[in-house]
């Protein structure tokens, strides 16, 4: 073998290894990001938001009930009106996902001898590990679900942009306690099932994915939408809808155990609102609502220095040019994806607090990159297939930087959002590209 060709064959093989092994990569300098987490993070990973989301756990399982239970956030988390019972406005969705985690820390905590109390070290590495599988999982079923239709090369690019060149990683490392890598990870195995839904009909499938289903909207009720992906995934004609509609009164009466599963996942949640008010049901976000519905904030969502999407997470851009490019033909369903996503856009900028609190970018939309993905590798594969050279110079130049930039968004983020109101912090950053 002459030494060309030996060259070529290493460069095969590690090649081979990469495509194969980069998700192990990700999960590697994830775990080591996390092990490096600052002063601000540690101590926020049950704090506000990420603690409305966990408090479940400690007050049932260690504290014996909501009745008496003193959160860390007590002006966030107050007494219910006219009871001593702890209140929070967040579904269980989360603790449950972490509950796991929890039992285990619990568990260690009590074998160390150290504080058991829900809110020590091992409760907080417990989240931070919950987080970092849940996102591993859901890259690793993103992987798998674009593998179905592009090359393992559009498919690495597409992973590798959409984690480190948006807000992504940071909510999959840095803020762990919050519920955006758990409802990507539901997202990636929502879009994983969806096709065996219409090609594998059975009672057993339509209750498991309307138990997932159930508990997506559990997390986050705004995500409801992708129910609209399921429903019009694989459409491409009149005739195809036809098929659809023939489908469901065919499997009319399996397809009610999906509706039923997915009420079994709110039974709990009743039963919480019913222990504080005596109410099966309640709308636990108070005053908050969606002043905007008549002037919805677009520019702001995505531009604004308060969070605005693509000003953070400039690497999206792309999957919106994807869309663009994919819908008019509804390849891969970009142009289902693109409905969602316009909808999407439409109810959080309808969001009395459109920036949604304290938040890297805007956080509303990580779970959506699941979806987005595929417009994404879309336009990646359409510039690889080009003939001119321009577009895959481009893209190759721009590619890298664009990373970059997210990824010292992430890395110099220390604060709630109020800290990115002046632009000099962002332009510092830009700078520090050069």
């Amino acid at each position: 073998m002459t030494r060309k060709n030996r060259f070529a064959t290493i460069a095969q093989a590690l090649g081979r290894f990469f495509r194969r092994s980069y998700l192990w990569l990700i999960l590697l300098v994830a775990c080591s990001h996390a092990a490096t987490l600052n002063e601000y993070f540690i101590k926020g990973m049950i704090w506000s938001d990420t603690e409305g989301y966990y408090l479940y756990l400690p007050a049932l399982f260690i504290h014996g009930g909501f009745e008496g239970f003193q959160a860390q956030t007590k002006k966030q988390f107050p007494v219910y009106p006219g009871t001593n019972k702890r209140f929070t406005k967040y579904h269980y969705g989360v603790a449950l996902m972490q509950s796991p985690f929890f039992f285990a820390a619990h568990g260690l905590a009590k074998l160390k001898g150290q504080v058991a109390d829900g809110y020590s070290a091992y409760y907080r590495g417990g989240i931070q590990l919950a987080a970092l599988l849940y996102g591993f999982l859901g890259l690793l079923l993103l992987r798998r679900v674009l593998e179905r239709h592009f090359q393992p090369v559009t498919v690495m690019i597409t992973i590798i942009g959409l984690y480190f060149g948006t807000n992504l990683f940071h909510y999959m490392v840095q803020e762990p306690g919050m519920s955006h890598i758990y409802s990507f990870f539901l997202f990636a195995l929502f879009l994983y099932y969806t096709p065996r839904f219409w090609e594998q009909p059975s009672a057993r499938l339509f209750a498991g994915m309307g138990l997932l289903l159930g508990l997506i909207v559990l997390i986050r009720p705004t995500n409801i939408v992708l129910l609209l992906y399921l429903l019009l995934y694989g459409l491409r004609s009149w005739a195809g809808a036809q098929e659809r509609w023939q489908f469901i009164r065919q499997h009319f009466r399996a397809l009610l155990w999906a509706p039923a599963a997915s009420f079994l996942v709110f039974l709990p949640q009743f039963a919480y609102w019913y222990h504080l008010s005596g109410h099966w049901l309640m709308y636990s976000y108070g005053n908050e609502g969606f002043i905007y519905w008549r002037n919805p904030q677009f520019y702001k969502v995505l531009f604004d220095i308060k969070n605005g999407w693509l000003l953070f997470s400039p690497m999206a851009g792309l999957a919106l040019l994807g869309c663009a490019l994919g819908s008019w033909k509804n390849r891969y369903d970009i142009a289902a994806i693109t409905l969602i996503l316009l909808i999407s856009l439409y109810v959080f900028s309808s969001w009395w607090c459109w920036w949604f609190g304290g938040a890297l970018g805007q956080r509303s939309l990580v779970e959506f990159y699941t979806l987005l993905a595929f417009p994404y590798a879309y336009l990646v594969q359409s510039i690889f297939r080009q003939p001119l050279l321009t577009p895959r110079f481009l893209f190759i130049v721009f590619w890298p930087v664009l990373i970059r930039y997210s990824y010292l968004m992430t890395i110099y983020y220390f604060g709630p959002h109020y800290d990115w109101y002046r632009l000099k912090l962002v332009l510092d950053l830009v700078w520090k590209l050069g």
